[in-house]
């Protein structure tokens, strides 16, 4: 019988705790509840960021990653030309690097509407950032058969997924900087072999 009353007394208890904080949650405001959420929805974001931060940075230690182009800036017009992200990229593996670029404009050289080129890289420079603040430094040379010199790519890639590249003294493209897993990229036919 004692045991039956202690089982009831701890089971009463339990159910004014539930029930306790069940009335704090609906106590708040809608306000709080946005607050809330937004904050909740913030930490979430950091927390994903700080994952992709540090995989950022071993993939480019690794040369292993994928810079698919979002946007460029076009000298004539002064206005924002948009990309499409499977054609227009740099896909970086080990000491080889495909630079491909849509121009539907012109006459296609890769199957796709643009210009594939298959290349060879040389003097890879990867600086890790400082601090989380500062951002991830590449550079590196393109060896390949359409230019006796060969063309030199910086990137630099932030924490909060800016990433920017500049072909020598080409204006600068943006992009996102990703593993190679998580690309959708589209590879060309390189026509001339």
């Amino acid at each position: 019988m004692k045991h039956t009353t202690k089982i009831i007394l701890v089971s009463i208890m339990t159910m004014l705790f539930m029930f306790s904080n069940a009335q704090e949650d609906v106590k708040m405001t809608k306000e709080e509840q946005r607050k809330a959420k937004k904050a909740k929805i913030k930490e979430e974001k950091n927390e994903t960021q700080d994952a992709n931060w540090v995989n950022y940075q071993k993939i480019a230690q690794e040369r292993e990653y994928v810079v698919e182009f979002q946007s460029t800036f076009n000298p004539k017009t002064g206005g924002e030309l948009i990309l499409t992200p499977s054609l227009n990229f740099l896909y970086m593996h080990g000491d080889s690097a495909i630079i491909q670029f849509e121009t539907p404009q012109y006459l296609s050289e890769n199957g796709l509407g643009g210009r594939t080129i298959n290349g060879i890289v040389s003097n890879y420079k990867y600086n890790p950032p400082k601090d989380d603040k500062k951002p991830i430094f590449i550079n590196f040379d393109v060896s390949h058969k359409f230019r006796a010199e060969p063309v030199n790519v910086s990137i630099t890639v932030t924490k909060d997924d800016v990433t920017t590249i500049t072909f020598g003294t080409i204006s600068s493209v943006y992009g996102t900087f990703m593993p190679v897993d998580r690309s959708s990229i589209n590879i060309g036919v390189d026509m001339w072999k």
